[in-house]
């Protein structure tokens, strides 16, 4: 490929067919779910696995059906499927999306299901999440976010790190086990996190758009500034950048097809199947911006060949070399996504705060997740407080966007833009931790009553 013909135009058309080849995902995700979600909530009222009203944390005042997340997946599955059948044009050169997501997809949503249905022991559900990570691993999806990490501290990953006698221990074999603890550790993470925000009709579905949206708009601006060279059969072969593209579609059209019957009134719910289901995508998602592969045309490298700045009023640009790992740039990436997906984290943070000082287990349900605070807010209004999330939500993906944009603009001084993201959320944990009950302030009534809720789920 030559860069001097990679161009602005050049550029925008790659990301525009790109974009207009991976629609079929979209609109065939959002269809089969639309399709489907009636079918399961007849399923699920037939069969009894229903949610009913307790009078006290469960206030929809009406029997509703669980196995929404049955619809999800298969939106997201057929969305998958029909990219690889029937998308044509650049999208057919890159690689598909590949097997260990779809395996990863099947394992998390019987683990929810069974969850659902039978009511799974915590440790099986832990379980069967770690399944669906080690399915990732298989391809190594997530492995390079310890490489961004570690390579600043340790050296690249081909120096070796000690001897042995006749053993040699490289750095690369570090980076991988340190990888693989930190792809399980998204994967848990993300899941339950996800599981935890799913408390009111719409939320975590309508959340899940918007963030879509975003990790969308981040994966289209990662191949605008490093596009694939589709001459180079080995880039090609390792590129994430269509597979990128296709999850967020079919997990943007599964999330708007099921938002039609979970919108406030909601006729069906997710259920751990979906709500685990989500949180998986959207961290598998944000894993693959670690899968960066070595680029032939990076945006800031014919940048410093024009000796001009991609951004505005600034600098000219400092980059390595056009053949390099950007290690430190896909951690970054990785961080933009995991900002996008900051409700869900910041809400699971408060969580773990507030049970710790209540010395009750993590598990204890209480009524101070973010969502039961900001429906407070608003007068008990269920639809305003779900707008006034999803505004939330979109500011976060702003935050995660435009961080993303001085990466790839400008590729150098990476330790700015990760001590902004760190300090965007050091700032919301110390704004949402206010009045949430893991104050000192609020913390012993918080903690008498996640206390009581603890002795009553034992009894």
């Amino acid at each position: 490929m030559n860069c001097v013909s990679m161009t602005t135009d050049a550029r925008l058309e790659g990301v525009t067919s790109l974009l207009m080849n991976s629609l079929p995902a979209l609109l065939a995700s959002f269809a089969a779910t639309v399709a489907t979600v009636p079918i399961v909530r007849w399923m699920a009222h037939k069969t009894g696995v229903v949610d009913a009203p307790d009078t006290v944390r469960k206030l929809h005042g009406r029997t509703v059906a669980y196995l929404g997340g049955v619809g999800v997946f298969i939106g997201v599955f057929v969305g998958i499927i029909v990219s690889a059948l029937f998308s044509g044009g650049d999208l057919l050169s890159l690689p598909p999306v590949p097997f260990s997501v779809v395996l990863g997809m099947i394992a998390i949503t019987f683990t929810g299901l069974a969850d659902d249905i039978w009511k799974f022991d915590a440790r099986l559900k832990i379980a069967g999440q770690l399944v669906a990570a080690a399915a990732l691993a298989i391809d190594d999806i997530g492995i390079n976010v310890a490489s961004g990490l570690l390579s600043p501290i340790m050296g690249p990953p081909s120096e070796t790190l000690f001897h042995l006698g006749g053993f040699v221990i490289l750095n690369a074999t570090v980076f991988y086990w340190v990888g693989t603890a930190l792809v399980a550790a998204f994967v848990l993470g993300g899941s339950n996190a996800a599981n935890l925000l799913d408390g009111l009709d719409g939320l975590l579905s309508g959340i899940t758009v918007v963030m879509c949206i975003g990790l969308l708009a981040l994966s289209l601006l990662i191949v605008f500034a490093l596009p694939p060279d589709m001459s180079n059969v080995g880039e090609i072969t390792r590129s994430m950048a269509g597979a990128r593209v296709v999850l967020c579609l079919s997990l943007l059209g599964a999330c708007l097809g099921f938002l039609v019957y979970n919108f406030n009134p909601a006729t069906i719910f997710l259920g751990d199947a979906g709500s685990l289901l989500i949180g998986f995508l959207s961290v598998t998602i944000i894993m693959t911006f670690a899968n960066l592969q070595p680029f032939s045309c990076p945006l800031i490298v014919r940048d410093i060949a024009d000796g001009v700045s991609a951004v505005p009023g600034m600098p000219p640009p400092v980059a390595p070399a056009p053949d390099a790992g950007y290690e430190g740039h896909s951690t970054l990436l990785v961080m933009c996504g995991l900002a996008m997906f900051g409700l869900p984290i910041l809400d699971t943070a408060l969580a773990m705060i507030r049970r710790r000082r209540a010395g009750v287990p993590f598990s204890t349900p209480d009524a101070n997740h973010i969502h039961h605070r900001v429906k407070r807010a608003c007068g008990g209004s269920v639809r305003k407080a779900v707008s006034a999330l999803y505004g939330m939500e979109f500011g976060l993906v702003l935050i995660g966007i435009a961080t993303a944009a001085f990466v790839l603009g400008i590729g150098s001084r990476l330790l700015w833009p990760f001590l902004f993201l760190v300090g965007v959320f050091i700032t919301l944990l110390a704004v949402a931790t206010r009045g949430s009950g893991a104050t000192p302030t609020g913390g012993p009534r918080v903690a008498r009553s996640l206390a009581a809720d603890g002795a009553k789920r034992r009894a």
